[in-house]
């Protein structure tokens, strides 16, 4: 059986800068595990899908119930991908969530065209996009194992094979424990890991006058009650950085200097280490003030490790010469 994984619109990045690429391509080695094959279709370079069997379906880390397309119908760089995807005629497996009604997407935003829309639009199988819509299976976890990470979004980082990461963009600490572990572990395991807490720095902990021991306890007791492993906390990057609003709370894209909010962060991880145990990582991911280092972060502009920093795994082929020169 021969796998694909693909997008329905914007394509699964292949520079490892890219965070919704990330995710596309732990999916397709998760795929790969399981079933001894994947290919990931980067770029939308792959044309003929019916050259496989079989369709998994990311639908991006940004899926908010409706199509985003930059361009629109007029302009849409990716209209291709769109195009070959929507041809493909084998069994389709969407990742995450139900397969959306695409198809009246992509029919509403044609008949609502103010002007002459790009030529291939014509070319999108409607029919069978409502076929996938009516067949595909949905599937939460293309390989589920019995380790599991669960943490927000920066926890991505944290896969390897053999592992599964629930990864719950914007969640905190205090609202994980709020909600409790056993709501984000999706099934039996042997080993769990923990990466909640950035978020809750750079927004909450100032702001709040929050005490680190309250919330570092609070941690550690529900952590003790599932035998889990916890990690550090990332260094905080310099305030110049410039982070997507998706990433502000009300109104900014941090709460607290660099220095409160580091001075926070390190008692955090200094006093979960003392009393229960913590995962060092970030040793080499300081500039040379202290810093999470630029260069180690997704391009252009984002609060996540770019893929190729991740600690355990990165999805990178070996480079050739002729590659790496280029």
């Amino acid at each position: 059986m021969k796998n694909l994984i693909n997008c329905p619109f914007i394509p699964i990045a292949k520079r490892p800068g890219s965070h919704r690429g990330a995710a596309g391509v732990m999916y397709g080695d998760m795929i790969k595990e399981k079933y001894g094959n994947c290919d990931v279709n980067y770029g939308g370079e792959i044309e003929d899908h019916n050259a496989y069997d079989t369709l998994w379906v990311y639908h991006g880390t940004d899926w908010s119930g409706g199509i985003n397309m930059f361009g629109g119908v007029y302009g849409f760089p990716y209209v291709q991908n769109t195009v070959n995807f929507s041809q493909f005629k084998g069994k389709v497996y969407s990742i995450g969530i139900d397969f959306p009604p695409y198809h009246e997407m992509v029919k509403s935003k044609l008949d609502s065209a103010k002007k002459e829309v790009q030529p291939e639009w014509h070319q999108v199988d409607l029919k069978n996009l409502e076929r996938m819509f009516d067949t595909a299976e949905r599937i939460d976890y293309p390989n589920p194992t019995n380790k599991i990470v669960i943490g927000d979004s920066h926890s991505i980082c944290m896969y390897r094979p053999g592992w599964t990461v629930n990864s719950v963009p914007f969640k905190t600490l205090n609202g994980a424990l709020n909600e409790g572990f056993d709501k984000f572990i999706p099934f039996d395991y042997e080993e769990l890991e923990c990466y909640f807490g950035n978020i809750d720095v750079r927004h909450h902990a100032i702001r709040l006058n929050q005490k680190v021991e309250d919330l570092a306890d609070r941690y550690i007791e529900e952590a003790h009650k599932y035998s889990a492993k916890i990690y550090e906390l990332l260094p905080i990057e310099d305030v110049s950085r410039r982070i997507p609003q998706s990433g502000w709370y009300k109104g900014q894209p941090f709460y607290g200097s660099w220095k409160e909010r580091t001075d926070w962060r390190n008692q955090f991880n200094d006093y979960i280490e003392k009393e229960y145990g913590i995962i060092r990582w970030t040793q080499n991911l300081y500039n040379e003030k202290g810093q999470l280092d630029f260069k180690y972060m997704e391009k252009p502009q984002s609060i996540h490790l770019s893929r190729e920093f991740y600690p355990h795994w990165n999805g990178m082929e070996p480079q050739g010469l002729e590659e790496f020169f280029a």
